[in-house]
């Protein structure tokens, strides 16, 4: 059996669209053999009494993925309000701006946040007319921005990590990577893709996996092969 080193420092499990029994049985067979559990809907449905039960049924860390984006009172309020959860890591869209991120740093305090740059759901096309920008411009820039107002963690997709991790304004940023499927794997709705293993070898610090695990009929099994792949890295 493995002892999923890799997983535990570099994996975070995406439990979006799950219902609460779900994601407690995914969590107690997998909460300690990875870095965090995300939601998103969960927190909607169970509403903060979901953080409590992950963390007991094994979850070392929870990511409530809001990915806030508003004015600075107003998103001040709702990361302060996280906080309040007991959650560990939340997401807020580095286009918000300077002062809504300021504003986020205010209210969550200590905990980990996450700047979001561009949707992996969104490919060349879809960026040029949402914002007349190539995508590149775009990450580059919002990560710049994060790293202005002190926010070091970034998320982005696995096909921006060669320039942004050789980006030297960019000194000391770790990247959260969503988007990422094995070989063989669906992708489903994202389009900026590529495989777990390239992103480790793209310097990504941690990688966000979903449906690939979750949806396994062998939970242990499907992490195991995430964990040799990630351990085959050099």
């Amino acid at each position: 059996m493995s002892d999923f080193l890799h997983t535990k420092e570099k994996a975070i499990l995406a439990l979006d669209g799950l219902n609460l029994k779900e994601a407690i049985k995914i969590t107690k067979v997998l909460g300690n053999k990875v870095y965090a559990i995300k939601i998103h809907d969960l927190f909607d449905t169970c509403g903060p009494t979901v953080i409590m039960n992950l963390k007991k049924a094994g979850a070392k860390k929870v990511w409530v993925d809001y990915k806030l984006y508003d004015i600075p009172t107003t998103a001040r309020l709702r990361a302060k309000a996280l906080a309040k959860s007991g959650c560990d890591i939340i997401s807020v869209h580095a286009s918000g701006g300077i002062p809504m991120m300021k504003a986020v740093k205010a209210g969550f305090g200590k905990g980990e946040i996450y700047a979001v740059t561009l949707l992996t759901s969104h490919n060349e096309k879809d960026t040029k007319e949402l914002y007349l920008a190539y995508s590149h411009e775009l990450v580059r820039r919002w990560a710049r921005l994060a790293k202005d107002v002190g926010v070091k963690q970034v998320v982005c997709s696995p096909q921006e990590l060669t320039f942004l991790s050789r980006d030297k304004k960019l000194k000391g940023m770790k990247y959260i990577v969503p988007g990422t499927r094995s070989k063989g794997e669906e992708t489903h709705d994202q389009k900026r893709t590529d495989t777990p293993a390239n992103a480790m070898r793209n310097r990504a610090e941690k990688l966000v996996i979903g449906r690939q695990i979750t949806k396994a009929e062998d939970l242990v099994g499907a992490l195991e092969a995430l964990e040799q792949e990630l351990a085959s890295v050099q």
